[in-house]
């Protein structure tokens, strides 16, 4: 039998193994938990200083909202792109995807290079400006595969829709809803987006009636709205549009015609433009009002433009901007157009003097272009110009050409500057003739500037053509190895300026071999398409002219 004395130490003995096991297992869990924090403190600590924003989910895993409870899935190997990092500690384990109310575990993700997810747009296509919203549980499919499960619905903007589809962008991606009774579709009824709808009754080469149209002129309306922002959208696109499928940037511009042929299929391979027939099973039809299309219409009597032969380029270029054209016949078109020609310029409140016939007052040349502007004429490019001479284009009455002649004094930023800085403040365009082997072309560089030839080094007088210049004087080898080297410096052969206003067989031999479309001279009348293309006469501005003289000329 124990004593009570042995008993008494028995206990005494179990309590001190009792308290050593006990502190052994505080001192073992302490450590544990330290060494636990230690572990996760590096692990975050790594994650800090090596993830970039970019990482891969690496097992199907959970999304987690702002409590971190989870309230969906999302497939393994998906790229996202995340918040900072620096938000994670120890507490807080969970990673915020960027431009979303959802978070994902930091164990559930590794780093990657970049994120490959890319929203599917096409570069014309907006985000639709409605939403759709459901509370039930919906899955997002990519490639028919299941990306995303949300327990509790979406709400999320449409970015556009198909027959069976939404297309919701979420973490950098487009993803796939599939239409269903329980989704809300919430539309925004502020939309007044439109499209223009351009048509062609006939296009063919040889062109007998108003309502047909050659493939060059179609192909220069073409480049004309290309060059002003515009761009095409195909058939398919706007009856999607139409449906609401989807939102499409400012500048829509669809092209139609009564029939397919093999002129439509030079402009598509030539401008990279197809221009579409309107079927039956299109289900919609066109009244032709010569007024913008809004998906708001009646589609069974939709608005649209029709372009006819003597619609001029800013009347298509009106029904291109959505707005309302009358049909005027033509009536209201140049046939004739003044061309007026400068030389030099100079500034007398900078003491600049110039004692040349030719020379213009820079003021005096500032009352034509604020003139001009006031009274809403259309200054010219040459190309404008040369594409009405040979009958590709209507133009408006109210059109000119300003041109100036040589390069010298006033016309560059080296030798005075006073022409490009008037052109770009009244935002009106002209044509140099430069003397390419004079002056350096870079010297006349502006968008409201076209720069052609006045010769390479033809331009100064000769003996043997009585005053007339070289060009006349010289034989046709020598004035088309001039023009070659002009052209090498221009790289264009638009248009000709004769130095002198004069020309002779050779030199419009040379021009024509050369493939020059126009050419100018002097002679004080109106261009008319009947004139010879290569010699277009025009109005010499001399320095005594009075500002109704010049108005008495352009009118």
């Amino acid at each position: 039998m124990k004593t009570k004395k042995n008993k008494k130490k028995y206990k005494i003995k179990n309590k001190k193994i009792f308290f050593l096991l006990l502190l052994l297992l505080i001192i073992i869990g302490s450590l544990s938990f330290l060494g636990y924090n230690l572990y996760l403190d590096n692990t975050l600590k790594t994650l800090k200083a090596n993830y970039n924003k970019y990482v891969i989910t690496t097992k199907n895993t959970h999304l987690y909202n702002n409590k971190h409870k989870k309230i969906g899935t999302i497939s393994s190997n998906y790229s996202l792109e995340l918040n900072q990092v620096n938000d994670l500690t120890i507490k807080n384990k969970y990673l915020k995807i960027k431009d979303s109310s959802y978070y994902i575990y930091f164990r559930d993700i590794k780093k990657t290079t970049k994120v490959e997810n890319n929203t599917e747009n096409n570069s014309y296509y907006l985000s639709l400006t409605s939403k759709v919203e459901t509370n039930s549980k919906v899955d997002l499919l990519k490639d028919n595969k299941k990306i995303i499960t949300l327990n509790n619905g979406i709400k999320a903007n449409i970015n556009h829709i198909d027959d069976d589809y939404y297309y919701i962008n979420i973490f950098n991606d487009t993803l796939k809803l599939k239409k269903s009774k329980n989704i809300k579709v919430i539309e925004n009824k502020n939309d007044n987006s439109y499209v223009s709808v351009i048509h062609y009754e006939t296009i063919n080469n040889t062109c007998n009636d108003n309502n047909c149209l050659t493939p060059e002129s179609i192909k220069i309306h073409i480049k004309e709205l290309q060059d002003n922002d515009y761009y095409f959208i195909t058939k398919d696109d706007y009856i999607n549009y139409l449906k609401g499928y989807i939102n499409l940037k400012e500048k829509a511009v669809l092209l139609t015609t009564n029939t397919i042929n093999e002129y439509t299929n030079k402009i598509k391979t030539d401008s990279k433009v197809e221009i579409f027939k309107i079927e039956d099973k299109d289900n919609i039809k066109f009244a032709n009002t010569n007024k913008k299309s809004s998906k708001k219409d009646d589609h069974s009597k939709l608005n649209r433009y029709v372009a006819k032969k003597y619609t001029n380029i800013d009347d298509y270029l009106k029904m291109a901007s959505g707005v309302d054209v009358i049909d005027d016949g033509g009536i209201n078109n140049a046939t004739d157009i003044p061309v007026v020609n400068y030389h030099f310029f100079f500034d007398s409140s900078k003491k600049e003097k110039c004692n040349e016939a030719i020379c213009l007052e820079a003021k005096k040349f500032e009352e034509h272009l604020k003139w001009l502007q006031d009274n809403n004429y259309k200054t010219l490019t040459i190309k404008e110009f040369a594409d009405w001479k040979e009958g590709l284009i209507e133009l408006p009455k109210k059109s000119v050409l300003l041109t100036i002649d040589d390069g010298a004094m006033g016309t560059g930023k080296h030798n005075g500057n006073i022409l490009i800085p008037l052109l770009e403040k009244y935002k009106q365009h002209a044509t140099l003739f430069l003397i390419t082997g004079w002056w350096d072309l870079n010297n006349y560089q502006s968008p409201y500037l076209d720069v052609q030839s006045h010769s390479n080094n033809l331009h100064y007088e000769a003996r043997c053509a009585d005053g007339r210049g070289m060009v006349v004087c010289s034989d046709y080898k020598t004035v088309k190895a001039d023009l070659e080297q002009s052209i090498k410096i221009l790289n264009d052969t638009t248009s000709f300026c004769f130095p002198f206003y004069a020309s002779d067989s050779e030199s419009l031999q040379a021009l024509r071999d050369l493939n020059f479309r126009i050419a100018f001279v002097g002679g004080n009348t109106r261009a008319k398409r009947t004139q010879n293309n290569l010699r277009i006469t025009r109005y010499p501005i001399l320095d005594d002219i009075t500002l109704n003289e010049f108005i008495n000329i352009v009118k």
